[in-house]
């Protein structure tokens, strides 16, 4: 958890986030890592508030092999007017669904698709899917060749790996 003033000043931050913001962006020996995905979901959130944008106040950013973060903005409850209130900015671990539709999202995949990719991580095989997706088992093959073209990948172990981010 990151502590912004309402001007965006860091005022405090847990370990672990600074763990992460040196992951992400390696400062030089000795000096604090710079919090700009703190930044860009604190700068959506006053987008937010001003009614300029309606996108939720997240982020989610590559940390390493496999690891992926959510960032969150949200203001801190107090007696202040709203915009004399802190901002909280939280880091996590994104989940495997937050993964999956990020994933979605970055190949352009259809609502279709998305719906099949979500029905793999479900572990489903052909005949499950096509019967909860009421297709033929043709059609989802052919789904699934659309979403390999896509995303580069040539099997599903390898589609599944890369969806979750693994």
């Amino acid at each position: 958890m990151l502590v912004l003033s309402p001007d965006l000043r860091v005022r405090s931050q847990t370990p672990q986030t600074q763990e992460y913001l040196r992951t992400l962006v390696p400062p030089p020996d000795g000096r604090a890592p710079i919090p700009a995905v703190a930044y860009n979901v604190a700068a959506q959130l006053l987008a937010v508030e001003d009614g300029i944008d309606a996108n939720p106040a997240a982020a989610r950013v590559h940390v390493t092999d496999g690891v992926w973060m959510t960032a969150r903005a949200a203001r801190l409850d107090g007696p202040a007017a709203v915009r004399e209130q802190d901002i909280v900015v939280t880091l996590e671990q994104s989940s495997a669904v937050e993964r999956v539709d990020l994933f979605c999202r970055a190949f352009g995949l259809t609502p279709r698709e998305r719906e099949l990719i979500e029905h793999l991580v479900a572990g489903q095989d052909t005949r499950e899917i096509a019967r909860r997706m009421f297709l033929s088992e043709n059609t989802v093959q052919d789904h699934l060749k659309a979403i390999f073209a896509k995303t580069a990948t040539r099997s599903r172990r390898a589609l599944l790996a890369q969806a979750r981010g693994a």
